[in-house]
């Protein structure tokens, strides 16, 4: 995989240059998709929710966005980034006086801004919703921060060595967003005075991230929602990453603070999480004898669940799910990700650990249920294995809480803001055209790996836009791990070659079909493993699409391809053996 050659919708092949050889790209579920970027953190898909996010005074054009309640607002002043896009916001002789935006949203958001001192020091972010959030940000020096009306978080940083500062408050609810220049502390009573302001920003989740302009609607960045998942979580070399459509139930996935039990304390924005930003939360069982983090109940049907949670830390976490089909949990030591049984429930039917890195484990946990039951789940940290009950000082950071539904194994993180959320399945398909393929004879190499062992086929495949005329590749709906490859003309299949790896999760694949008129072969790893003397080939121009499923859109490839490549000849064993070795 070209780590550059993707953009929204497509991905980008070597050859041909011409585009023949792009794949279309789709999954539409808005930006509820992660990868593991270069870096090694997750990214995110995410977007500015502010209409018109530097037009603080749009000259009298309707529909006004920004009102002002007094002030001048002027533009064309420096900026923090060199431009001359930054704003004055002038008192004028009148107190408590703000802009503002009126925007309705619900759940966890944060608000974000640039500003400068003027003849003013202090700068006031206010937020009306089902509450009043509140931070008055101090612009000189270091910067410092007021929080008042039980604001979740706020911070302030400055940018570089200027005078600048991005302000940033975590606001959970919200209908007016205002922006008051104060004359010290928290007073806007002053009737004058002005600061800079530029680039104002409304985003999901805990903290604010890179800017993004808008103007009459809002604007996504990072993992759009037809981008292809370059996925770095096997190392420096990245691979498309292709899951199934899941749905996280879970409606706060970052934001805990409200789902403590008793005099457990819970501090959002702690550190570091597996995001490589500061949203990570911190529980503190404080004395209590069950500290511990609680979730709504809600009705679910009888089925396969993965529970998922990022830990990091010296102490213990235990994940819990109570129903009236059970109790089911798992205990995690957050400092070695070791996984242990369940003491005083039933543990779950599969339970393991992912390293993360940076210190931070993802636990899962998996059950399958036979009836509904009413799920209420519980996170737990305790200073031991099986020490809920004492009140001794544990603590633990947490990210990244995940229900999946009908699921047996579990997928990338799914983030959630308020509401349960679905990001829908990954589609690769289309790529070449008649005159890419040979259709009499050639090679189809594919470097891949599956997520997990699920009882369905995961093909790819150079087909003529249908499953009678098709060269597949991919994993079977076996107990073991089963590579295969299919051809089949007419409706009529011609060889059957296949590889049995056993119930152990193979490592990624390099694996080559060959096909030739009574010359089948499989290569896998280096291998000759199946071969088949007996079958015909297509008519010439038959084929005319290489697709990530079995050749009509159905049986989709689940897993991830580091390498796809074909060759309109068949290869020669000694080439084989090349192409597919290690």
């Amino acid at each position: 995989m070209i780590p550059s050659g993707y953009e929204d919708g497509t991905l980008g092949s070597l050859k041909p240059t011409d585009g023949t050889g792009d794949f279309t790209f789709s999954r539409g579920s808005d930006i509820s998709a992660t990868r593991i970027s270069a870096n090694g953190y997750i990214e995110k898909g995410y977007e500015n929710l502010l209409l018109n996010s530097n037009l603080f005074d749009n000259g009298g054009i309707a529909p006004t966005i920004w009102q002002t309640s007094q002030n001048i607002v002027t533009g064309g002043q420096a900026g923090y980034d060199g431009s001359n896009d930054a704003w004055l916001i002038d008192k004028q002789n009148t107190s408590g006086t703000y802009i503002a935006q009126s925007i309705s949203k619900t759940g966890v958001h944060t608000i974000s801004l640039y500003a400068k001192a003027g003849s003013l020091k202090h700068m006031v972010i206010w937020a009306s919703g089902g509450n009043v959030e509140e931070a008055t940000f101090l612009l000189e020096g270091d910067g410092s921060i007021t929080r008042t009306f039980n604001t979740p978080s706020a911070s302030i940083q400055r940018v570089g060595t200027s005078d600048w500062y991005r302000c940033e408050i975590v606001v959970l609810d919200t209908s007016q967003i205002r922006i008051y220049p104060a004359s010290s502390g928290s007073s806007v009573s002053g009737t004058l005075g002005n600061i800079y302001i530029q680039d104002a920003m409304l985003n999901q989740g805990l903290v604010a991230y890179p800017y993004i302009e808008t103007t009459t609607a809002p604007v996504a960045g990072g993992i759009l929602e037809d981008m292809p998942r370059l996925d770095y979580s096997n190392g420096s070399c990245p691979a498309l990453k292709l899951e199934p459509q899941r749905t996280n139930l879970v409606e706060d996935s970052e934001y805990f603070a409200d789902r403590k039990y008793s005099s457990t304390i819970i501090t959002q924005n702690y550190g570091i999480s597996p995001e490589g930003v500061v949203n990570s939360a911190l529980i503190d069982k404080n004395g209590v004898a069950y500290g511990r983090v609680d979730f709504l109940n809600m009705n679910l049907a009888a089925g396969s669940y993965t529970f998922s949670l990022f830990v990091k830390g010296s102490d213990v976490v235990k994940v819990r799910t109570d129903g009236n089909a059970g109790q089911y949990a798992a205990y995690i030591n957050c400092a070695t990700g070791a996984v242990s049984a369940a003491i005083s429930e039933t543990s779950f039917d599969n339970y393991y650990s992912v390293d993360y890195g940076n210190g931070w484990y993802r636990f899962i946990g998996i059950v399958t249920t036979t009836s509904d039951f009413l799920y209420h789940s519980r996170i737990y940290v305790m200073d031991v294995v099986g020490g809920e009950g004492n009140t001794n000082p544990a603590t633990a950071e947490i990210y990244g809480y995940q229900v999946e539904q009908d699921a047996t194994y579990e997928t990338s993180y799914i983030p959630t803001y308020g509401v349960s959320q679905t990001r829908l399945a990954d589609v690769c398909v289309d790529a070449g055209d008649v005159n890419t393929f040979n259709s009499t004879e050639g090679v189809l190499y594919a470097e891949i790996s599956a997520l997990a062992n699920e009882n369905l086929q995961r093909n790819l495949s150079i087909s003529d836009g249908t499953h009678n005329n098709t060269i597949k590749i991919g994993f079977s709906n076996n107990s073991n791990y089963i590579i295969y490859a299919d051809i089949r003309l007419g409706g009529v299949n011609q060889a059957f070659l296949a590889y049995n790896f056993g119930a152990v999760a193979p490592t990624f694949k390099k694996c080559a079909i060959k096909y030739k008129q009574n010359d089948f072969a499989l290569w896998i790893d280096g291998v000759e493993v199946a071969t088949d003397t007996s079958g015909d080939t297509f008519p010439e121009n038959t084929l005319n699409t290489l697709s990530f499923t079995r050749g009509n859109n159905v049986q989709i490839f689940e897993g991830k391809a580091k390498q796809v490549l074909y060759f309109p000849t068949a290869l020669t064993d000694d080439e084989c053996i090349e192409l597919t070795t290690i």
